[in-house]
């Protein structure tokens, strides 16, 4: 019988609540990142114990999540290594954050070969520091939201059911106006966002807009993965209105510190290698880096 099978909607409670649980704050055990972008990362999961298995592949290599949740770790690891080798396939596990380096050192005899790529660390900032954009280092961060102001009409509004047309329409436009050059560093994130909007309500996302003299002029989707940890998922804004990200950053940082009282922290995720993505993520001065390694052993 095969342990692992294709996510459902349905599944997202019990993911939900096993990935959660080592507050690992990586974006990685996100219900989106793992159902969203099925389209890309051919993503199964199962459930051993009180921990979720994740299997990915990443361009073309398929891999094994660090099983997050509670109780023994070894069967869960016994149990992807062996489905591995069902498969024929070299065993990979990948997302193992500092935290919990040493329980998978301490696995077997054979200490593994631990890789970490850079472009896939997680930024996670202050909740407080994107909210209040205290201090001199924000201080163009709040030169942007003052001009904003004083050039358009705008009001922040969650995503509703009655405004969810908007993000869909937005969203379709950003990647049609997108350079063309810089295509293929988003591809598969239109899709992406598609299926986020198709499943919002039934797992409860959040998200917000921006209107801007009566039209949208960005909009951003997040997921809470632990009691004090948001994972920013998506965020776009019209390319041709100055300061409309840094509005749509700011306004759902303080609109989720009311929502979610517990709220600490905000991962932003990776930066891919994206020159610019990475400057703009660093701009804005993480608390800390999530870095996520991957575990070969030698055997």
């Amino acid at each position: 019988m095969t342990l692992f099978r294709k996510p459902q909607v349905s599944d997202f409670g019990w993911i939900h609540d096993l990935a959660s649980r080592q507050n690992l704050r990586s974006a990685d055990f996100s219900f989106c990142n793992i159902v969203c972008w099925d389209h890309n990362i051919d993503s199964y999961v199962a459930r051993l114990g009180d921990r979720v298995l994740i299997r990915v592949s990443l361009g073309g290599l398929p891999m094994y999540l660090y099983p997050a949740g509670s109780g023994p770790l070894l069967p869960a690891v016994e149990a992807m290594r062996e489905d591995a080798a069902t498969r024929g396939h070299t065993f990979l596990l990948r997302g193992i954050t500092r935290e919990v380096l040493p329980e998978i050192e301490s696995l077997y005899p054979q200490r593994p070969v631990f890789e970490l790529d850079r472009n896939y660390s997680d930024y996670v900032y202050n909740a407080s520091d994107l909210a209040e954009l205290s201090g001199k280092r924000y201080h163009g961060k709040k030169n942007h939201l003052n001009h904003f102001s004083a050039a358009f009409d705008w009001h922040f509004e969650p995503i509703t059911r009655d405004n969810i047309g908007l993000v869909h329409d937005m969203a379709a436009e950003w990647f049609v106006d997108m350079e063309e050059e810089r295509k293929e560093d988003y591809a598969g994130e239109a899709e992406a966002i598609r299926n986020a909007l198709s499943i919002y309500f039934d797992v409860g996302f959040d998200g917000g807009l921006i209107i801007a003299d009566g039209r949208p002029a960005a909009f951003t989707i997040g997921e809470m993965i632990s009691p004090d940890t948001l994972d920013s998922h998506f965020e776009k804004a019209n390319p041709h209105v100055n300061g409309a990200y840094t509005v749509i950053n700011q306004q759902f940082a303080v609109y989720m510190r009311q929502k979610y009282p517990s709220l600490a922290f905000i991962n932003r995720e990776e930066d891919m290698g994206i020159e610019n993505l990475r400057k703009a993520k660093e701009s804005y001065h993480p608390a800390f880096m999530v870095d996520k390694y991957t575990a070969r052993w030698r055997v």
